[in-house]
């Protein structure tokens, strides 16, 4: 059987083992929590610019948006305009005689 003392050496070599694993595992996950924030930063950037696009393509949809309403104005006059010079044909076309 051990004596006390070897007891208490093999004691203390085991908590050293163990403070070096602990410290290990504590670098490991420092590093990999560094790595973690490093890529959520950049992703916050993404999502920063995102939004970013994202108001600029609202701001091309809404000029968009209106360049289209003023031509469905324009083609709405255009129709009537066609529509006007429709019937004025067809009130010249009656007024003309029969062809012989």
């Amino acid at each position: 059987m051990p004596t006390q003392e070897e007891r208490v050496t093999t004691l203390e070599k085991a908590v050293a083992n163990l403070q070096r694993e602990t410290a290990s595992h504590i670098r490991e996950v420092d590093e990999n929590l560094t790595i973690l924030v490093g890529v959520i930063r950049h992703q916050g950037q993404d999502i920063k610019r995102i939004f970013e696009r994202l108001d600029t393509i609202d701001q091309h949809l809404e000029e968009h948006t209106t360049l289209l309403e003023e031509h469905k104005m324009l083609l709405e006059g255009h129709t009537t305009l066609l529509e006007e010079h429709k019937a004025l044909l067809t009130q010249i076309l009656a007024r003309l005689p029969e062809r012989p």
